[in-house]
């Protein structure tokens, strides 16, 4: 049994039992504190789980709203296999038929160089010089046009790099030519150069240097002679194919400029015309569009629970008070009942495709209504799916550099005449009022316009022909806009991560509370001992001193007696 020593010794005093008193003093001062911390840390605990989750669930939004991005449309069939047909940007496709024939491939010129004599090592030593390559077309005479703008490589053979391995890896450092060293049997060896793809990538090569003399490509040079210092194994050549009876040339057998929103791979040759087309699918699209809907409720739906402030039943969700959750659910519901920009002269909406928001607050897709709304127009399917910038010309030919973030809307182009730096009158497009920097592609000697600044940034245009005006649209779609959210919100610096940081730096000043309480405990215990003490004190003195007073008074009655 427990004796409490301090009411024991206390008999003289007040008989209260002064450990219990304080005890019950220290707890009251500090249980409610710690009770409110405790619910207040359980609380903080659970929100910083719920927000793991949440980091989780739209992390998982975002993997699945990248694979439903740039959804098809169209499909693509081809009745040969001499090539494959693809969609290689779906805001542009459109559905056709065409008859193609493939009458050549493209290929690269392939030129070996065995020596007048074997090479017997890769790293034997040749001789020192000068190498001068040309790009351009050999003609049928055997003559040598220069491609324009001419293309000319000077490598330089030296101490540093004379040898068949030495040579090649000089050559591989230049642009539109490779080469390699190749065993060609058990001790020889032979130095292979290749060009680029296409008829005006042929190479042909030159020296005054004599010991590099069998390093050069000229037929009229090697013709006549005992051993020729090169032997072409393929020449260069151009793709070229008939589309719907027009003979068509392109320097690569990838070819992405004749079907507006299609790629073409050639793969052989053939003797007759097949068909290739591209039409509409509907239930490909329906699905695709489908399958979109119900991700987004599967999000809709947890983001409700969580945010649900229990009106109903009580029972409120885990964040239903935190104002960066309910920011961010009122965000991504806006980005499916705004309207989208960009894609047409007027907005987009989902409603367009038969896409409703129900009373719960999910989505709904209603079959019917989106097929016969994509049938009539795709514009509103590639405000969802695909990212476009278009025009209302057609002679404008358009697209974005991959890495760039244009402004969504429209944009006024406009044939622009100004004076340079120069004083120099020049002509380039411009968006806005804000000139673009303008040059020419080298493979089809077109004119292109470039924003390099301004909302536009980003944008590229190819007139076909004088275009002096034209109203461009650059257009975000709506999977692409919830994407960039995402990535926004669950940067590192993003409202998340800056959430949770928040919600644990509140738990540990709570645990940093509770130490400082149960600190203060024996703080608290020693006051009111002192307290108690100085009470019973004055307690047991006036006790003694009515002790005192009694006996007086016990005296004198004596006497009187």
């Amino acid at each position: 049994m427990t004796v409490d020593y301090l009411s024991v010794l206390n008999n003289k005093g007040s008989g209260l039992n002064i450990t219990q008193i304080v005890d019950s003093l220290v707890d009251a001062d500090t249980i409610p504190k710690k009770d409110i911390l405790t619910e207040n840390q359980t609380t903080k605990q659970s929100e910083i789980s719920a927000f793991a989750e949440v980091v989780s669930e739209l992390n998982s939004l975002k993997t699945d709203l990248t694979s439903l991005a740039n959804s098809n449309k169209y499909v693509p069939t081809t009745a040969n296999t001499a090539l494959s047909l693809s969609v290689s940007d779906n805001s542009t496709a459109k559905g056709f038929a065409s008859d193609i024939r493939v009458v050549s491939l493209a290929s690269q010129q392939t030129l070996e160089f065995a020596g007048s004599s074997p090479f017997t090592s890769p790293t034997a030593a040749i001789s020192q010089g000068t190498l001068t390559l040309t790009l351009g077309s050999w003609n049928s005479d055997n003559s040598f046009t220069n491609r324009s703008p001419a293309v000319t490589h000077s490598v330089k053979v030296d101490s540093n790099n004379n040898t068949l391995q030495g040579l090649a890896a000089s050559i591989n450092a230049l642009t539109d030519i490779s080469a390699s060293v190749l065993q060609t049997s058990a001790g020889v060896y032979s130095l292979v150069v290749k060009s680029a793809m296409g008829a005006d990538n042929a190479i042909k090569i030159a020296t005054l240097d004599s010991g590099l003399d069998q390093f050069r490509a000229d037929p009229t040079i090697n013709l006549g002679t005992p051993t020729p210092r090169s032997v072409q194994k393929t020449a260069a050549s151009d793709a070229e194919l008939t589309v719907d009876g027009v003979t068509v040339k392109r320097v690569s057998n990838k070819i992405s400029d004749i079907f507006s929103g299609y790629s073409i791979d050639l793969k052989s040759t053939t003797t007759a015309a097949f068909r290739v087309s591209s039409s509409l699918d509907q239930d490909s699209a329906y699905l695709n569009t489908k399958t979109l809907v119900e991700r987004l409720n599967v999000t809709r739906t947890y983001l409700s629970d969580i945010l649900d402030k229990g009106a109903e039943d009580g029972s409120a969700g885990t964040l239903a008070f935190d104002p960066v959750m309910g920011g961010i659910a009122k965000n991504l519901r806006n980005l499916t009942e705004g309207g989208i920009i960009g894609f047409g002269a007027n907005s987009r909406y989902l409603t367009e495709l038969g896409i409703s928001t129900k009373r719960d607050g999910t989505l709904s897709i209603n079959e019917e209504t989106f097929k016969g709304a994509i049938q009539n127009d795709t514009g509103a399917f590639d405000a969802i799916f695909n990212s476009s910038v278009t025009s209302d010309n057609s002679n404008l030919v358009m697209n974005r550099n991959l890495f760039s973030s244009p402004k969504p809307g429209s944009y006024a182009y406009a044939l622009t005449t100004y004076t340079d730096d120069a004083g120099d009158t020049q002509t380039t497009g411009s968006l806005d009022g804000v000139l673009m920097s303008g040059g020419t592609d080298s493979s089809t000697g077109l004119t292109y316009y470039s924003a390099t600044k301004g909302d536009a940034m980003g944008v590229n245009i190819i007139p076909q022909t004088t275009v002096s005006s034209a109203t461009v649209y650059v257009g975000e779609s709506m999977v692409d806009t919830m994407n960039n959210y995402l990535e926004q919100i669950l940067a590192s610096s993003g409202a998340l991560e800056r959430r949770k940081t928040d919600l644990s730096r509140d738990l540990v000043d709570i645990e940093s509370d509770l130490l400082d309480i149960d600190n203060k405990v024996e703080t608290i215990r020693e006051r009111y001992l002192e307290q108690y003490g100085a009470m019973e004190s004055a307690v047991t003195s006036l006790k003694g001193t009515g002790e005192y007073l009694e006996n007086m008074i016990k005296s004198w009655n004596s006497e009187d007696s």
